[in-house]
This record gives C-alpha cells, structure tokens and sequence, in this order.
C-alpha cells in the first residue's frame, strides 16, 4: 500500500518536523477504533487523522496519494471525495 503526505512548502514542513515528501506507515498492530481499522504514522510517530491533515492541508498546502483509498478513508475518518486526497495507480 502507498500512502505519501507531500507539503508543498518545505520551509514549513520541516517547521513540523516533516519532510516534503513523507511515506506514511500503515500500522494495522495499532488500531484505532474497535472496529479495527488501520492508522497511520507520519514519520516522527504522530498519528495522521482527518484533523492534523485537514491543518497540514490550510497551512502548509499539504496533499496525499494513495493506491488504496478505503483503508486511507477508514483508518483517517475522512470521506471519500476529501480536497487534497488523489488516488494513484
């Protein structure tokens, strides 16, 4: 599975302790509801959720891709047609 969270500006992303090209780690040991969905890590551990995308995405013009949107939409809490979400082959 490919998720990547990308920041276009990379001053601000290493404001966040991010890069401007982060692989996110999908980590279904940890889940975060009972019902067992996946969540995902950026790489300083911080858990990626529909909020602190939806902040990255405001101020930092962040964007994600991803080849498997129904375990991205499950794991974060976000809907499908979130702006900023593209699907990748």
């Amino acid at each position: 599975m490919i998720v990547r969270l990308i920041i276009a500006d990379a001053e601000k992303a290493r404001s966040k302790g991010l890069e401007p090209v982060n692989e996110l780690v999908c980590n279904e040991s940890y889940c975060a509801s009972s019902q067992g969905y996946p969540v995902f890590q950026l790489p300083n551990e911080q858990l990626l959720d529909c909020g602190i995308f939806r902040e990255l995405r405001d101020e930092c013009g962040a964007r994600i891709e991803t080849n498997n949107i129904s375990k991205l939409c499950l794991g974060m809490g976000i809907p499908r047609d979130e702006p900023g979400v593209t699907v990748i082959d």
